[in-house]
């Protein structure tokens, strides 16, 4: 029984390590995931599609009626005094009234609702137009600086890899040096070898231990970075997967050309286009407009504040209510519109001119890349060969060794030279995934490394 429930709880640890270890084990594409969703940089360009959101609809508000309410109480403290002719009511009184005076009532309260909307006003509409062009530049904002993100975190997780790459190639290294070590240390003890022969080794081994550690702590602070891109906590578990050599593209499907729905290229155009809908607008601004107006306001007036409160015949209401329609024409402006179209027009030039230099230096880093990921091509297969090489050589100068025919010395140097060569091919592979990534990126084909 107690051998039974021992296996059963061997089994569920090796379960839950091994779930444990394929949780803490990051593909790229979870990585771009989290990425994503996490970073603060891409919250804050979801935030401007919130905001140019809130605009558009600030513009379409622009259509609906405005009603205002308003009330005023006025005290006459010193009651003004308006004058008039009086020559007539004297000529009638029989006496001499070249002026007629008269004094206001101390106390004025008024109230009363206006109400306004436009019936015709193309300005409005082309505001409307405006302001759905800017959400659209808002989204294409969004998902161009959701690009660079995803280049970003691309870059740093094969920065990660071709690192761990290093790590165990320097680890293997330090393994055969070890076994090494141990051979020469006993063939000392039999006086088959020299003491400074096992003192070379020591420095090669400690020169390896020192790069190892100094791997260990880049690649940390790769994670690191990498962490801080994707907005999780200083804690939180990295570990990439290995690199594939089953997985990297083949040249039909990267050398395609410049893709033509590029985001940078989308929102030049985009702006450009916006620079059009507002020169529009400046034209709508020439045309009349006509609202709907409407109001009805009450009026009181008394001699005394304590009539409010209680009945009295001067205690009473005046109403007033109109409507209408109001025309307005613009007639001259002082030129400030021209000046405005001639600005918007110079601006537009610049920006065709814009659009054609993007599309070309586009072109020339497209070319730049292919030629750039060709050589890589080559230079990873002669690097990949040329460290496998050099270890099949010390394996040899090895086995030489052992059998007394060749020198700790070229044993030595070829192990040097297999050091150089698996660090040639590390940096090899980063500038060869590099330059993937930007034929990617250039053919517009970043989201197949979310798959």
């Amino acid at each position: 029984m107690k051998n039974c429930k021992f296996k059963l709880l061997t089994v569920f640890l090796f379960v839950v390590l091994n779930a444990q270890a394929q949780v803490d084990t990051l593909s790229l594409s979870r990585c771009i995931e989290i990425g994503l969703k996490n970073n603060l940089s891409l919250k804050r360009s979801g935030e401007d599609i919130r905001i140019s959101q809130i605009a558009k609809s600030e513009n379409r508000s622009k259509l609906l009626p405005i009603i205002m309410a308003s009330a005023s109480f006025t005290d006459n403290v010193h009651r003004g005094t308006s004058l008039s002719d009086g020559t007539n009511l004297g000529k009638v009184l029989g006496i001499d009234m070249p002026y007629m005076a008269g004094r206001g009532l101390q106390y004025t309260t008024n109230g009363g609702l206006q109400f306004s909307m436009p019936l015709y006003d193309q300005t409005i509409f082309a505001g409307i137009n405006i302001a759905d062009r800017m959400v659209e530049i808002s989204r294409y904002s969004y998902e161009k600086a959701a690009e660079d993100l995803t280049m970003e975190i691309a870059k740093l997780y094969y920065l990660i890899q071709t690192t761990q790459e290093q790590i165990i190639l320097i680890g293997s290294n330090i393994r055969m040096l070890e076994e090494l070590r141990n051979i020469t240390t006993a063939l000392h003890d039999n006086d088959m070898a020299l003491q400074i022969d096992v003192q070379r080794v020591e420095i090669n081994l400690e020169n390896l231990r020192v790069q190892l550690d100094n791997a260990n702590s880049m690649c940390e602070q790769q994670r690191n970075l990498l962490r801080y891109t994707l907005d999780v906590a200083p804690d939180f578990p990295i570990l990439v997967t290995r690199i594939n050599g089953n997985d990297l593209l083949c040249e039909s499907r990267l050398l395609v050309g410049v893709s033509s729905d590029l985001k940078e290229l989308q929102l030049l155009n985009m702006q450009s286009e916006l620079l059009l809908k507002k020169k529009e607008s400046i034209k709508q601004s020439y045309l009349p407009t006509l609202s709907l107006v409407a109001g009805t306001s009450w009026t009181a007036y008394t001699d005394r504040f304590s009539n409010y409160f209680h009945s009295h015949p001067t205690n009473h209401w005046y109403n007033a209510t109109f409507w209408g329609l109001q025309l307005k024409i613009p007639v001259f402006d002082g030129l400030a519109r021209q000046h405005k179209i001639r600005t918007l027009n110079a601006e537009y030039a610049r920006s065709c001119i814009l659009i054609e230099d993007t599309e070309n230096q586009l072109k020339t880093q497209y070319w730049n890349a292919v030629n750039d990921w060709r050589n890589n091509v080559r230079n990873l297969k002669r690097s990949s060969d040329n460290y496998k090489l050099a270890e099949d050589v010390y394996v040899v100068t090895t086995m030489q060794y052992k059998e007394g025919v060749t020198s700790m010395s070229t044993l030595l140097q070829d192990e040097m030279r297999m050091t150089e060569a698996q660090n040639s091919y590390v940096t090899t592979l980063y500038n060869f995934l590099l330059s993937e990534l930007k034929l990617l990126k250039l053919t517009n084909q970043l989201e197949t490394l979310s798959k």
